[in-house]
């Protein structure tokens, strides 16, 4: 859980920190210029790369979160069949 605030906070402060930015139009201009000059084939395959990590980082969040979710289960009946013996 922890692992999903933090990058929920980094993706944030990303794009906020790229709201405020105040750089100069030019080295916008040259990085559509460098986009555009890129294969199409190769933009596609970056971003595919980028979702597929992304999908794999969500997908080991998610089992974190159930080992975790599992765990507390597991000590929470522990906890109540030590109650109930006593």
């Amino acid at each position: 859980m922890k692992h999903s605030y933090l990058l929920l906070f980094a993706i944030l402060a990303t794009l906020g920190l790229n709201a405020c930015d105040s750089g100069d139009s030019g080295s916008d201009a040259e990085s559509a210029a460098a986009t555009s000059a890129m294969p199409e084939s190769t933009q596609k395959d970056e971003a595919m790369g980028a979702i597929d990590n992304a999908v794999e980082a969500m997908d080991e969040m998610a089992d974190e979160a159930m080992d975790d979710a599992s765990d507390s289960l597991d000590d929470a009946a522990d906890a109540l069949d030590n109650m109930m013996s006593k």
